[in-house]
């Protein structure tokens, strides 16, 4: 019988139905597999193709050795004196270098990484806890690597760290410049790839590598070098490191040339001194000549004026290294060059003399004003004839031996001294010149024909008021100098003679002659910075004072003050003029060029061979109009300042054994401080070898302060044998005055 009921639905046997219309997952593997045996066979493939086409070539470069190429610093040229000593030479001395990664932080991770796991076994390596504790092992052992050195160098912690940071920033700035120009040439690369035909370069896409991702960055040679980072290091510490090579690791005693100055403080600011090679420096130049980050250059004197002469280039050794490391061979492609030697003007006795003099004549100051504002003085000796400077003294000094070895500390104390021992008086201070110019003020009023020699004016002490425009004899005295002749007015420094005159010839004669004789532009020595002072015009005055001329400022500058500023290179080669019959010279303190051949200091006598290339400096130029008979007026006048009993440098610089010539200048400063003493001279006075000049800022008056250095300055020259033999004082006639000038 049928059943003829309606049959419930299954619903397994829905489930089975609907799953039917699903894709199998055996269908989407096999295509996986096509695609990765296809990806497999192409890679293949392009192997195949590159071990047929290529192989040989990738064999041979990979048997090629590594070249890892080091800087060799040349030597830099010696300065020596006149008389052969050696006055600035390098020196070979052990210095500390440590390995790159040891000192940066924070520390790379690769390298981290590798260095803990090149400790563990293979097993090891696999455990992550493992790893991570070498790796906090090895930074332990980096930072007490780091503290036992610091100590062993002598230098504390918080300096050791300094200059690590400072060679970290050095090697940051050198690989980010050589990677900004890897993603520029990159990126040009990418875009012309980009346009060609590359082959297989749908296995690129494949891989899901971008053509546009920025490249790799380049780990530049100086982050897998060693550093000096301490120089001149004790010999306990070589000791140290080379007795237990194990025990630090990555760290090395080199050798390295480090500047000397042996003779220490002499002749300091003409020597000048090194320091670190700056940005300027390490990006104007490339190739051979290009400085080296660890380079010192000249940053004052000498140093600094001849760096392109003194400074050695470096040479370029190369490595030759298997994959290993192990060296295969060394040599060098350049080797390093010597700088070029100076043989200067300077005779170290006389300049070692004239330092001692300042210093002594700082120190009575210091004890008799001890609440005195700092200062300094100057003392020039150069030839009247060739402008050679046998003396330049700057005091105070400083050692230029600080600056070769880093010395924070005692660097600070010398750039903070408030008297300023690095500035060069002799070349840089420009101050008040006083009655030294009062020589220009007689050749202004003899060859403008305003005044005869002979002519007698007489001085009453003041010009027209008696509380301004005065002598110094009458504000001591309350008397004049009386009747006055042009010498007697240049032998006792008379004020009103000079006021009176060239404030009736007006200022364009007088600045004209002083303009001539070198006053308000440098004198073109061969030291960097020089100062060219002021000499104040009616053309400049209001830029100068912030008003027009005025008949003041006649007076002002006819007795060397106002706003006239002058240096003692120009105060000295004014005298010189005056000495050697009117011919303007151009100091000098390198003599000549030298072969950088002897190991030692050459005596005097070799020095001649050694001089290959003397200095052409500027011949000297006579002064345009300057007549003998003016020359001859104003060398009367300035032999009598010191020869006269009434001349103001009679009691503290004349002597028996030679006679001296010379003009003293008190120059005031202003309320409430002491006044700039000068001496500006030449010897012998009656046949002219050697100008000079003397000055002592805030010392007081010139007769009593700077007299004394210059008398004691040319008993030294007799004695060191500048002179044939003494040359008898004559005394000029005339009534005995106790009064003192200007």
């Amino acid at each position: 019988m049928l059943n003829t009921e309606p049959r419930t639905p299954n619903p397994l046997a829905a489930d089975e139905h609907a799953s039917g219309a699903v894709v199998d997952s055996r269908r989407r593997m096999r295509i996986c597999l096509v695609g990765v045996v296809v990806l497999m066979i192409g890679v293949f493939g392009r192997a195949v193709q590159l071990e047929v086409t290529e192989g040989a070539a990738f064999r041979s470069e990979a048997a090629k050795p590594l070249v890892r190429r080091h800087s060799l610093p040349g030597v830099r040229g010696r300065i020596l004196a006149r008389n052969g000593t050696v006055l600035a030479c390098d020196k070979q001395v052990l210095a500390l270098a440590v390995h790159y990664r040891w000192l940066e932080e924070p520390a790379n991770p690769r390298w981290l990484r590798w260095t803990a796991r090149a400790r563990l076994s293979t097993t090891e390596r696999k455990r992550c806890e493992r790893v991570a504790a070498e790796e906090a092992r090895v930074l332990a052992e980096r930072a007490e690597l780091g503290q036992r050195l610091a100590r062993l160098s002598e230098l504390t912690d918080e300096e050791w760290d300094r200059r690590a940071r400072r060679i970290q920033a050095r090697v940051e700035r050198i690989a980010e410049s050589v990677n900004r120009r890897k993603r520029g040439r990159s990126s040009f690369s990418s875009r012309a790839t980009k346009k060609s035909c590359v082959p297989f370069s749908f296995l690129v896409d494949v891989l899901g590598a971008s053509m546009d991702q920025p490249p790799q960055r380049i780990t530049v040679a100086e982050e897998i070098d060693y550093h000096v980072i301490v120089e001149d290091v004790p010999l306990g510490l070589v000791a140290e490191v080379e007795a237990d090579p194990q025990r630090y690791p990555c760290v090395k005693v080199v050798q390295r040339p480090r500047r000397a100055y042996p003779a220490g403080r002499l002749a300091a600011h003409v020597l000048g001194h090194l320091g670190p090679v700056g940005r300027k420096e390490l990006t104007e130049d490339e190739g051979p000549d290009a400085y080296h980050p660890e380079d010192r250059v000249g940053r004052m004197g000498i140093e600094l004026g001849y760096e392109p002469l003194l400074r050695g280039r470096r040479g370029l050794a190369e490595e030759l290294t298997d994959r290993s490391g192990r060296v295969l061979s060394a040599y060098r492609r350049r080797e390093p060059e010597v700088g070029r030697d100076l043989i200067v003007t300077l005779d170290p006795p006389l300049q070692q003399a004239a330092e001692r003099l300042l210093e002594s004549a700082l120190d009575r100051r210091t004890i008799l004003s001890p609440d005195a504002v700092p200062a300094g003085g100057a003392i020039v000796v150069m030839d009247v004839h060739t402008g050679e400077i046998l003396a330049a003294a700057s005091a105070p000094g400083f050692d230029p031996n600080l600056f070769a070895v880093a010395r924070p500390k005692r660097v600070s104390d010398v750039l903070g001294d408030p008297a300023h021992p690095l500035f060069d008086r002799v070349a840089k201070m420009a101050i008040p010149p006083g009655s030294v110019f009062k020589t220009v003020g007689a050749a202004a009023l003899l060859e403008s024909a305003a005044v005869d020699p002979d002519e007698r004016f007489f001085c009453r002490g003041y010009l027209h008021d008696p509380d301004r425009w005065r002598c110094a004899i009458f504000v001591r005295h309350g008397v004049g100098h009386g009747e006055m002749t042009l010498a007697d007015a240049l032998c006792e420094s008379c004020n009103v003679y000079f006021l009176h005159h060239l404030g009736r010839l007006g200022p364009e004669p007088l600045v004209k002659w002083a303009s001539r004789f070198g006053f308000g532009s440098a004198t073109g020595v061969d030291l960097p910075g020089e100062s060219s002072g002021t000499l104040p015009a009616p053309a400049n005055i209001r830029d100068l004072e912030g008003h027009a001329w005025r008949a003041a400022d006649t007076q002002l500058l006819a007795i060397g003050q106002g706003s006239l500023r002058a240096t003692p290179l120009q105060v000295v080669r004014m005298m010189a003029a005056v000495a050697n019959g009117g011919l303007l010279v151009t100091p000098h303190v390198v003599r000549a060029l030298g072969l950088p051949a002897l190991d030692d200091g050459p005596s005097a006598t070799e020095l001649d061979d050694l001089a290959d290339d003397p200095i052409r400096t500027r011949p000297p130029r006579p002064i345009p109009g300057l007549s003998e008979a003016t020359l001859s007026a104003i060398r009367k006048g300035l032999d009598r300042v010191v020869s006269d009993p009434r001349g103001t440098a009679h009691e503290t610089v004349r002597l028996d054994s030679i006679r001296i010539a010379g003009k003293t200048g008190t120059a005031e400063t202003g309320p409430g401080r002491a006044e700039h003493a000068w001496f500006a001279g030449y010897v012998p006075a009656e046949k002219p070898k050697l100008a000079l000049v003397v000055v002592l800022e805030h010392a007081g008056d010139a007769a009593e302060t700077a007299g004394p250095v210059t008398q004691r300055l040319v008993r030294q020259m007799q004695e060191l044998g500048y002179f044939d033999k003494p040359q008898p004082s004559r005394v000029a006639g005339g009534p005995t005055s106790s009064a003192t000038g200007r």
